[in-house]
């Protein structure tokens, strides 16, 4: 199991496997497991930041007012993260194959 400090991935920009940029590494979700905090998917995007933001009460209604056009979050599982070098983490796959989260 590798091990990588979560404060080296958020914000780095995350580029897919043809080198286009798909946006920045937001917010980090998983489950912990005895002492591990295993990793099961990344948000990342323009409004991934929104997002995280959003526990907060004045985040929220900036959320609600973003058209579905500008709102962008992809959530990638974490193997179709290449995270071989942790300040470059590149996708496995394009981003056209990439699903947008909806609100």
């Amino acid at each position: 199991m590798s091990e990588i400090r979560l404060e080296v991935l958020i914000g780095r920009k995350v580029h897919d496997a043809n080198g286009e940029k798909v946006g920045r590494i937001e917010e980090v979700r998983g489950e912990k497991r005895d002492k591990d905090f295993l990793i099961e998917s990344y948000l990342v995007g323009a409004s991934a930041l929104i997002e995280r933001l959003a526990a907060w009460k004045l985040a929220r209604p900036i959320r609600g007012v973003l058209p579905g056009s500008v709102y962008s979050i992809y959530r990638i599982p974490w193997d179709e993260m290449d995270l071989s070098d942790p300040h470059r983490p590149r996708l496995r796959k394009e981003k056209a194959e990439l699903r947008r989260i909806s609100r």
